[in-house]
């Protein structure tokens, strides 16, 4: 690994990638309609100000990277009209968790859309909305945006990560690709993105310093960059770098792996140069292809970055700071 300055790069780079590419993040101007596919057009959205506001909070006080991050994160405040997109899309959908899920990380950063939080707070307190069948992992991530808002947990949160597969310590040997998305979400979950790493139970932890290291060299090999980067995003919440066997070795694939525009694919290209055509750059598809992983490799670096730096948590969130 090149250190704090090449990981820095890192992050400038995907985020210069994410910026020239913002376009591709708008929604459609009739994006309630059912006949869009939402893990192209909601989703994207929601995973860009996620972590672009992760990245922000990670990155102190200056540089490219905040400034980047900050103006993503804004575009998609705006692109969502402030807010009035989950207010619509909970009229339609009233019991549909997914709208609090994306609405959570602006509500975190001081961006309100007061009706929309009105109408959860009623939602938030029917047997529905309690009783509701979602994966392990899923439930996690609908108690932190309860959390987020204030709302009153709709389920145990001890029992629910219980109920996880990383939560219940399950055989290493077990783990998969499905797996470790899994395991990387109940980590994300759990410490807010990593900015609270104090929050990841210590058996948990102590399964991960023995496992992880052995997942991601699999993953490597796999040549599986995107589910790299969020194993590389977990090491950080454990330690600083180094703590973890094979980190370094593995932030030095990504980092070859990543293309002089600072985009990264999602999978290695073939050696003999016979990728598909979709995940070749100029193709219309290629946005698709990697702008999830551009995305995650910029928050595991800022994530490692913080991480080398010392620094126990993330800067204090708007509300936070006017405690």
């Amino acid at each position: 690994m090149r250190g704090a300055a090449g990981l820095e790069g890192v992050t400038e780079g995907a985020l210069r990638w994410l910026s020239a590419h913002r376009d591709e993040f708008r929604l459609p101007h009739d994006y309630a309609d059912p006949r869009h596919d939402r893990s192209w057009t909601l989703r994207p959205l929601g995973e860009l100000a996620q972590l672009t506001y992760t990245i922000g909070r990670l990155s102190g006080t200056g540089g490219q990277a905040l400034c980047h991050a900050q103006e993503l994160f804004d575009f998609a405040w705006r692109e969502t009209r402030r807010g009035e997109v989950f207010a619509a899309l909970v009229r339609r959908e009233p019991h549909a968790a997914y709208p609090l899920e994306l609405y959570a990380v602006f509500a975190e950063a001081g961006r309100h859309h007061a009706p929309f939080e009105a109408q959860m707070r009623d939602v938030a307190r029917t047997r529905a909305w309690r009783l509701a069948e979602r994966p392990p992992t899923r439930t996690l991530a609908v108690l932190q945006a309860e959390h987020r808002l204030g709302l009153t947990p709709h389920t145990d949160r001890a029992a629910a990560q219980a109920r996880t597969w990383l939560g219940g310590l399950p055989e290493p040997w077990a783990h998969t690709t499905d797996t470790g998305y899994d395991a990387t979400h109940y980590v994300f979950h759990l410490t807010n993105w990593g900015s609270e790493p104090h929050r990841l139970p210590a058996a948990v932890r102590d399964y991960l310093l023995l496992w992880l290291p052995a997942w991601l060299e699999c993953t490597l090999e796999a040549g599986h960059w995107d589910l790299a980067g969020e194993l590389l995003a977990v090491a950080a919440v454990l330690g600083p770098p180094g703590a973890l066997p094979g980190a370094d070795d593995a932030w030095r694939t990504l980092q070859e792996a990543q293309r002089p525009d600072g985009s990264l694919p999602e999978h290695a290209q073939e050696a003999d140069g016979s990728a598909p055509e979709h995940t070749k750059p100029g193709s219309p598809l290629a946005f698709r292809s990697c702008y999830h992983s551009t995305l995650v490799i910029a928050f595991a670096a800022a994530l490692t970055s913080h991480a080398a730096a010392g620094a126990g948590t993330a800067a204090p969130t708007p509300e936070e700071a006017r405690r």
